[in-house]
């Protein structure tokens, strides 16, 4: 997502970044610094004389947590607060944590608005929802104006389709790229709020700009795809078609997740603007 952020704000800011890896993207080469954001005098040097700090960086996947849930925390949590003692250090006038849908773990209601209980059941979800909390402790402590994304599943044919943590969607372009089937885990029912992250860098830069802090809203489109619905999208639009194959239902995973996101649209003045299969599409070009 943060490539697409480069290239959303460069008309209208001076845009740098921090990253551990050298970038690939053209809008991104010559602007990031490689500091690991865990080292806090390096990020102090890094956010020095920035308006604004937008922090994206995280360990993403829900199964590499499992896995190893002391280096998710040690990125999602240590790595938030380098952030924030960054963005403290450098006097920001606001700093822009991009958080998760997965901190509202089962939904209790269908969509999910932004007062829905906090219960993740993953513990990526609950990395980042402890990074939630320091935000709002280091605006409480120090005065550091904040502002809460939770996205939803957005995807971007930019993602690694040679990580085994990418996404439903990198999964399945790449599964019809090769002729291979597209695996269903469980029933194919559940449900995602899924968009672009060409939308989601596009209500981050809302958030840069606007002058409202102290709030968290959803980022998502507000409409539900179930995975058997996203399968069948794709067998329209891939060249040769697909197969679909099931397997069992992964551990942790959420039935049904979509976006309330009247508050955005009330706050940001934020709508969706690419379509699911306009966005699907893009694998393909």
């Amino acid at each position: 997502m943060a490539s697409y952020l480069f290239e959303e704000m460069e008309d209208s800011h001076e845009v740098m970044g921090v990253d551990i890896h050298p970038p690939v993207h053209a809008a991104a080469i010559g602007k990031v610094k490689q500091v690991d954001i865990r080292d806090v005098e390096g990020m102090i040097e890094a956010a020095h004389g920035c308006d604004a700090v937008v922090h994206t960086a995280a360990q993403v996947s829900v199964q590499r947590s499992t896995e190893d849930p002391s280096g998710d925390a040690d990125t999602n949590v240590l790595g938030t607060i380098g952030a924030l003692r960054a963005a403290q250090a450098a006097g920001v006038q606001k700093f822009v944590y991009i958080s998760t849908a997965a901190v509202y773990g089962d939904p209790q209601c269908v969509p999910v608005d932004e007062q829905h209980p906090l219960s993740p059941k993953s513990f990526y979800g609950a990395s980042k929802l402890c990074g939630e909390h320091y935000v709002r402790a280091f605006g409480s402590t120090f005065g550091l104006p904040w502002f809460i994304i939770r996205p939803f599943n957005f995807y971007s044919p930019r993602a690694d389709p040679k990580s085994p943590y990418s996404g439903v969607i990198t999964k399945f372009s790449q599964a019809a790229k090769a002729g291979m089937p597209l695996r269903i885990e469980g029933d194919g029912l559940q449900t995602r709020d899924f968009l672009h992250a060409r939308d989601v860098a596009r209500m981050v830069h809302l958030a840069v700009r606007s002058e409202t802090v102290g709030e968290v809203v959803n980022c998502g489109s507000g409409r539900g795809t179930s995975i058997r619905e996203l399968a069948n999208v794709f067998g329209e639009i891939a060249p040769e078609g697909v197969k679909i194959e099931n397997v069992p239902p992964r551990r942790s995973d959420i039935r049904d997740s979509v976006a309330e996101v009247s508050r955005a649209r009330c706050l940001l003045g934020f709508e969706t603007e690419v379509g699911l299969r306009e966005g699907l599409l893009t694998f393909f070009e």
